[in-house]
C-alpha cells in the first residue's frame, strides 16, 4: 500500500482570506488545494500540477496549483457565493461546486514537457471525484479522503487530506480490510480539529504502523509580481490599452492572491512605446 496526507489548514485558511471566501467556496478551495497537493507529491523534480473544476455550479470555476517545492496557490470563480447548509449540517460543496463538468488535471514537468487528464465529475464534493480521476485517468485503485472544517466564526478552522493507493501485488484481502476502514472514516476534518493527526488517522485506516518519510512543507504562495502583471498588460489590443489608461492610469488584479497592481498613465505610454519599437 501507498499512503499520502497532506496537513493544509494554514494554506487554506490564507486562500480564504485572500479572496475573502464564503464557508462553501473555502470549503471548495480548500479541497481542491489539498488534491493537488497530495498530486504533486508523486514528482521529485521539479513540477507544476494544475487542477481545474468547473461544474456549472453557482460557485464557477475552481483552480488549484501545486509545484513541488510546496507553493501552492487557488482560484475561484464566485467567491461570495452562500448556500444554506445540506440536511446533514454539512456545507454544500456539491451544489455549489455543481456536477456537470469535468475535473481536469494538467501537469507541467521540469523538462517541458505536458501532460492532461480529465474525468467527468461525480458529485462536484471534490474528494469522490478526486477518488475517480487516480483509477481512471491515473489506472491507480485509490480511496480518498478530503476534509475542510469552517468553524462558528465562518474561518476555516481544520483542513487535510489522504489517499491509500493499493499498489500491483496486494492481496485482496487487505484491500477489502482497508476499504471497510475507510468507509468507516467519518468526519476527517472535524477529527483534525480534534487534535487527532494525519498519521493516526492513516494507521487507523490502514490497521498497522506505517513508516513515513520525512514531511515537506507546504505554503500558500503566488507566483505573480508587478513585472508579470505589466507583461499580462501588454499582452492587450493597444486600442484597448489606451481605452483603459487614457483617464488615470489601470489597475491589474491577481485571480489567485487578489494582489492589485497600480500603473499611471506614463508607466503605460512607456510599456506602449517599448512595445512598438
Amino acid at each position: 500500500m501507498r499512503v499520502i496526507v497532506a496537513q493544509t489548514r494554514e494554506t487554506a485558511l490564507k486562500a480564504q482570506k485572500a479572496h475573502k471566501a464564503s464557508p462553501v467556496a473555502a470549503a471548495a478551495l480548500g479541497r481542491l488545494l489539498t488534491a493537488a497537493a497530495l498530486l504533486a507529491a508523486d514528482f521529485k523534480d521539479s513540477a507544476l500540477v494544475r487542477i481545474e473544476v468547473n461544474g456549472k455550479g453557482p460557485i464557477g470555476r475552481v483552480v488549484a496549483e501545486a509545484r513541488t517545492n510546496g507553493r501552492l496557490r487557488a482560484k475561484v470563480e464566485n467567491p461570495q457565493v452562500s448556500l444554506p447548509l445540506r440536511s446533514d449540517g454539512k456545507l454544500a460543496v456539491g451544489h455549489a461546486v455543481g456536477n456537470n463538468g469535468l475535473f481536469k488535471v494538467t501537469r507541467e514537468e521540469h523538462n517541458g514537457l505536458i501532460y492532461q487528464g480529465q474525468v467527468e465529475l461525480v458529485n462536484g464534493e471534490i474528494g469522490q471525484d478526486f477518488a475517480q480521476y487516480y483509477t481512471l485517468s491515473e489506472q491507480i485503485p485509490s480511496a480518498v479522503a478530503l476534509g475542510v472544517l469552517v468553524g462558528r466564526d465562518s474561518w476555516v478552522q481544520a483542513a487535510g487530506g489522504m489517499v491509500v493507493q493499493a499498489l500491483p501485488g496486494s492481496s485482496t484481502y487487505v484491500v477489502d480490510g482497508i476499504a471497510d476502514r475507510f468507509s468507516r472514516l467519518e468526519h476527517i476534518s472535524h477529527r483534525l480539529a480534534e487534535g487527532d493527526s494525519l498519521e493516526q488517522l492513516a494507521e487507523e485506516v490502514v490497521g498497522t504502523h506505517l513508516d513515513w518519510f520525512s514531511p515537506e512543507s507546504l505554503s500558500y504562495h503566488c507566483e505573480c509580481n508587478r513585472s508579470r502583471s505589466l507583461e499580462l498588460l501588454a499582452s492587450l489590443p493597444r486600442e484597448e490599452i489606451h481605452e483603459l489608461t487614457k483617464d488615470q492610469g489601470v489597475e491589474v488584479v491577481c485571480h489567485y492572491c487578489r494582489t492589485a497592481y497600480r500603473f499611471s498613465p506614463d508607466e503605460v505610454e512607456r510599456l506602449l512605446d517599448r512595445a512598438a519599437d
